[in-house]
């Protein structure tokens, strides 16, 4: 295990090699944010790839600091070495061939997380972490996170999913759930046929859409539902023709519905495995939104999410 500690006015004196894949995980040392190290410690072990684990602390803010004087306390640093020490020994007992790095960096949350998982094939957080309130720390981290991550990022939700004490990690739920909106979506659906593909799960894709109706209309009759729901189906075929014919071992299936598109997504994560959906980065005032689905899958999901970055 390798232990790094960083601050805003010293660069990182962790020496990082080339590794075959990396995966970053961050924790508050909470119950929740636990077991996102020990699902992130199984993801790395089945890939092949280090694990850096990482845990953020902020620099005194009470009063105006003074030149030189931006670094946090002592005990503040000590309580940080001591999360990611603890966290890296859970992980080497259930793991001990794995390459574990544990690294502290001073700044918010997201931001270390982000500046961790510049190399990485996998970042892994947790839906909730430490405090009364049920989206405070890794909660909203997550949320920040899914606006800007560079690669796919896993938010453990619960207990769903977690490795056994064995370390063997077996998946509850029987299918892998992506939301598809369009053909733009292909990173997605790739993404959620080869989870399914590692996990030996089928895949359910959902498309929903709106009526083009108006408000002084009545709703559409059977027939005019059918053909619309059809023209949306044909357009979920295409979406997902060329990611099948890359993966024709994945069994599939597949919705298109009129209704609300992240209730519908929430809705098919019940007994669903992992759910999987894309999220576009975006500039200017809307950089931190991520979008009605992918906000609804991260606080509502009932299953693991994997959040895919759309180019």
């Amino acid at each position: 295990m390798t232990t790094a500690v960083e601050t805003a006015n010293t660069p990182p004196t962790l020496s990082r090699p080339p590794v075959p894949g990396l995966v970053v995980v961050g924790t508050d040392g909470s119950d929740p944010g636990s077991r996102a190290v020990m699902r992130a410690a199984a993801e790395a072990a089945r890939r092949g790839a280090a694990l850096r684990i990482v845990h953020a602390v902020r620099a005194p803010t009470s009063a105006p600091p003074s030149r030189g004087s931006e670094r946090p306390g002592r005990p503040a640093r000590n309580a940080a070495a001591r999360i990611v020490e603890a966290a890296s020994e859970a992980a080497l007992h259930r793991h001990p061939e794995l390459p574990v790095e544990a690294e502290v960096g001073v700044g918010l949350p997201g931001d270390v997380l982000l500046e961790a998982a510049q190399r990485a094939e996998l970042i892994v957080v947790s839906a909730r972490g430490r405090g009364g309130f049920a989206d405070l720390l890794l909660g909203s981290v997550a949320r920040f996170l899914a606006a800007r991550t560079p690669c796919p990022m896993l938010v453990v939700r619960g207990e769903s999913g977690a490795p056994s004490e064995d370390g063997d990690l077996v998946l509850d739920g029987d299918r892998v759930v992506v939301g598809v909106q369009g053909e733009h979506d292909a990173p997605t659906a790739r993404a959620a046929f080869g989870e399914a593909r590692r996990w030996g799960l089928p895949v359910y894709a959902v498309h929903a859409f709106d009526w083009p109706g108006y408000p002084s209309l009545d709703g559409p009759g059977l027939d005019d539902l059918a053909v619309v729901t059809a023209a949306h189906s044909v357009c979920l075929d295409s979406a997902l023709g060329q990611v099948r014919e890359a993966a024709p071992d994945v069994v599939s299936a597949q919705a298109a519905v009129p209704a609300d598109a992240a209730a519908t997504v929430i809705d098919a994560t019940n007994g669903a495995a992992l759910a999987v959906v894309g999220v576009r980065h975006r500039n200017g005032l809307l950089r931190h939104w991520v979008g009605h689905v992918t906000h609804a899958a991260i606080e509502h999901a009932h299953c693991p999410v994997l959040v895919v970055p759309l180019p």
